[in-house]
């Protein structure tokens, strides 16, 4: 079993009712859930003129599946739950990113794993640390998930816990 991260975030509609609804589509689509971390309310980044989102992460399992599999589900449920990419970090209904895939290092035109920007994002590391706190990884020197988010230079985000996460429907 590979060991899948992904991050969530929603600013459109009922936000956190958006990230449950793409968790249990993942889960029906055959990953297994394995544990969500806390929502957390945070400021938009790149364009600024939109509401506030509501992130989290999550860790999951997959067996025979690639991190190009993973992708196509994500880039498919996104689709299927109304994101339209019209405007660069723009409003959205629904965002997935994948973060990890198990340890693999991957940088092609289509995916690059991890992804590029986790590491300068607060809303996805703080979320993180609930999760793989002493994670540590693959190409960041042996530093862990905990210290990457103490030396952020993420100052704008600014996530707030805002509630428990949701529940894990994969039983």
């Amino acid at each position: 079993m590979t060991e899948v991260i992904l991050a969530f975030g929603s600013n459109v509609g009922d936000k956190v009712d958006q990230i449950q609804t793409a968790i249990d589509r993942l889960v029906d689509s055959g990953l297994r859930c394995d544990a969500i971390s806390s929502c957390y309310k945070s400021k938009p980044v790149g364009m600024k003129d939109q509401p506030d989102f509501v992130n989290a992460v999550g860790r999951f399992f997959c067996s025979k599946c690639s991190p190009f599999d993973v992708l196509r589900l994500i880039l498919r449920i996104e689709t299927e739950m109304g994101r339209v990419r019209t405007v660069e970090n723009g409003p959205r209904s629904i965002d997935i990113d994948l973060i990890f895939f198990g340890r693999q290092q991957i940088a092609t035109n289509s995916l690059t794993v991890p992804h590029g920007e986790y590491g300068s994002r607060r809303f996805v590391l703080e979320p993180m640390c609930e999760l793989i706190p002493s994670f540590q990884p693959p190409g960041r020197g042996g530093s862990s998930v905990s210290e990457l988010l103490e030396i952020c230079p993420d100052i704008t985000s600014n996530p707030v816990k805002i509630s428990e996460f949701c529940k894990i429907s994969d039983e």
